[in-house]
């Protein structure tokens, strides 16, 4: 099994350019969110950057509000103050690529401060997308404060975490997680699904699995079939393996391939006709997010199962068969979780 990560913490404060900056204009700048606490915050990682931060968590259908505080250090005149709930995504192939889908402001007069000042807002536009930090792609939700100055602007800005829950998954499909034999028994029905792997006349196997479509809560159930056995196997992997795809959706789309998490089924060469049974909890996998189709025609993220055998000489055979995530109602928080697979 894949020992996860442990990334660096990203400072959340400013570093020391921005608080001479800060020294220097004489206002101190500071977001409050309502209703949203730091205990509540989420963890991020960031593969790209390697490191993992701290967010507020917002639903897609829930507005963004709270006030922008103020705070000078004796009389501090202004040109006006725009508030934004900024929606970007970059892609980081041969170049980076930025693109804006989403934007919606707030303006303040001109005015002279002495004392402490909320600036509210309230930012209830939809949020199509939810946030996503991939290798190559990200999805990221930002308020940004600018305080327009005569000699030279001051911007502030702060991150926040969105999750969106498909509501019509939600509805039609089955949560298998919530039958009482959901621990015990592996029922092949209607939606299960099967694939037939060969090398030659020396391997045959059939791998088998419950179905093709699971929320981020769920788990895998299978089996393995070997039918022909004359390959010399040293042991066999079962995992999840995601891809992305950057670009609109053609062949030419660059392709980055990472393997979440993975773990042993078989150890030795099995006998025809012998079962190997696969129970795989999608919840202890970290990082794991709903299949994404098609991002503004910027990128995808799509998931596979990956069975891989390996020959006492070393070779590797595998197959993968691709399968579809959903986030459920009540998955809102990203998955960091550390637990085993059994």
């Amino acid at each position: 099994m894949l020992e996860r990560e442990r990334l660096v913490e990203k400072d959340r404060e400013p570093g020391l350019f921005g608080r001479l900056l800060r020294k220097v204009d004489g206002c101190d700048v500071k977001f409050i969110f309502d209703g949203k606490m730091d205990e509540s915050m989420v963890t991020v990682d960031d593969p790209y950057e390697r490191t993992s931060e701290r967010m507020h968590l917002f639903a897609s259908t829930e507005p963004v509000r709270g006030r922008v505080m103020l705070t000078p250090k004796g009389n501090y005149r202004h040109n006006g103050v725009l508030i934004e709930l900024v929606g970007v995504i970059s892609t980081f192939g041969e170049s980076v690529q930025k693109l804006d889908f989403m934007r919606q402001d707030k303006r303040f007069e001109p005015d002279a401060l002495r004392n402490p000042t909320p600036l509210e807002f309230h930012f209830s536009a939809p949020k199509e997308y939810e946030s996503y930090r991939g290798i190559n792609a990200r999805v990221s939700y930002f308020l940004r404060v600018t305080i327009q100055r005569p000699v030279k602007n001051v911007t502030e800005m702060e991150e926040v975490w969105v999750s969106r829950v498909d509501e019509q998954m939600s509805d039609t499909q089955p949560d298998a997680s919530r039958h009482r034999s959901y621990f015990r028994e592996t029922v092949f029905g209607p939606q299960s699904t099967s694939m037939d792997v060969g090398v030659d006349n020396v391997l045959h196997i059939e791998f088998k699995y419950d179905k093709k479509i699971f929320h981020l809560g769920e788990r895998v159930l299978g089996k393995v079939t070997f039918k022909v056995a004359d390959m010399d196997i040293r042991y066999g992997e079962i995992g999840v393996v995601r891809k992305e795809y950057i670009g609109p959706g053609k062949t030419t789309d660059l392709m980055q391939s990472e393997t979440l998490q993975k773990f042993e089924i078989m150890d030795g060469t099995p006998i025809v006709g012998e079962v190997v049974p696969i129970r795989l909890y999608l919840r202890s996998i970290p990082n794991l997010t709903p299949t994404y189709s098609s991002v503004h025609n910027c990128f995808r993220v799509l998931y596979f199962l990956n069975l891989v055998l390996i020959t006492g000489e070393g070779k590797r055979y595998f197959k993968q068969q691709e399968i579809t995530l959903y986030r459920r109602r009540g998955q809102d928080a990203p998955a960091r979780s550390k637990a085993g697979l059994s």
